[in-house]
């Protein structure tokens, strides 16, 4: 009897120690579980963008497929780019001088000197002095008329010199590249102005002036300057007809090429 009791003794011991041991393993194997699972989580938190790296602007954007609304967009009406000139004009003088020759006389050629004073109210409007002084030759056609049919140069006008005062317009400022090296600012202007031709016969005739041309800045000082010159007037001409001295009077034109360069003064003030 003894021993029956002592075999269940020892056999209810054995089943406690079992579920004891399988509780304690059940409990082991969850904490192992929830270790791995924790480590999973940890992994996908590695892996998965954050919304700072997912806007940040390094990211390369999402192309745009839909450009309808673009046509809505306001133009850049009130946009303007505002610039100072490199060699401002206003309330300044500048002084010219070059050199000239007139491009359609096909009797003489007369080439000279070329001096202009101006001031320049504002960037726009400026009043211009003028003095050319020429000297004349006779072209070969001109001599072949002599020498051919007995006509002389004397009988025809040439200028000898012309000085006047110009009202000078400046509507146009730009800029050009030079072979890519530099960008050089320019004026584009037009005169126009009254004054007298000294002709050959040692008369002054009264003269109407019109001018264009540019003024290309070399520094806030200087700069290159070039215009065509027109010059419209009438002189007594002398001819001979029947034995018989004769003087006419007749129209002329001289178109003057001028280059040569300017200096403005005083020093610039930049607003």
């Amino acid at each position: 009897m003894l021993n029956k009791k002592l075999i269940k003794s020892l056999l209810l011991l054995l089943g406690v120690c079992i579920f004891t041991g399988d509780v304690f393993a059940q409990e082991a194997d969850s904490d192992e579980l929830n270790s791995i699972q924790m480590e999973l989580n940890k992994s996908a938190v590695k892996k998965r963008p954050s919304e700072s790296t997912a806007n940040s602007p390094d990211k390369e954007p999402t192309s745009i497929k839909d450009f309808k609304g673009l046509g809505e967009l306001a133009p850049f009406a009130d946009i303007s780019v505002i610039q100072k000139r490199f060699m401002p004009k206003t309330e300044r003088f500048q002084l010219f001088a070059g050199l000239t020759t007139v491009t359609n006389d096909p009797f003489f050629n007369t080439f000279g000197a070329t001096l202009k004073a101006s001031y320049f109210l504002n960037e726009t409007w400026g009043l211009e002095v003028n003095y050319f002084g020429l000297t004349t030759s006779e072209t070969k056609s001109t001599s072949e008329l002599k020498s051919n049919n007995g006509v002389k140069a004397e009988s025809l006008a040439y200028p000898k010199s012309y000085y006047g005062v110009d009202l000078v317009f400046v509507p146009i400022y730009g800029k050009i590249s030079w072979f890519n090296k530099r960008i050089i600012p320019f004026d584009l202007y037009f005169s126009t102005g009254y004054g007298a031709t000294q002709v050959s016969n040692s008369e002054e005739s009264g003269t109407i002036h019109l001018a264009a041309g540019q003024i290309f800045a070399l520094s806030k000082g200087t700069a290159f300057r070039w215009d065509f010159s027109w010059n419209f007037y009438s002189a007594n001409v002398r001819y001979t007809e029947a034995n018989i001295q004769k003087v006419e009077n007749s129209s002329f034109n001289n178109l003057f090429l001028t280059v040569g360069m300017s200096w403005s003064f005083p020093e610039a003030k930049y607003r």
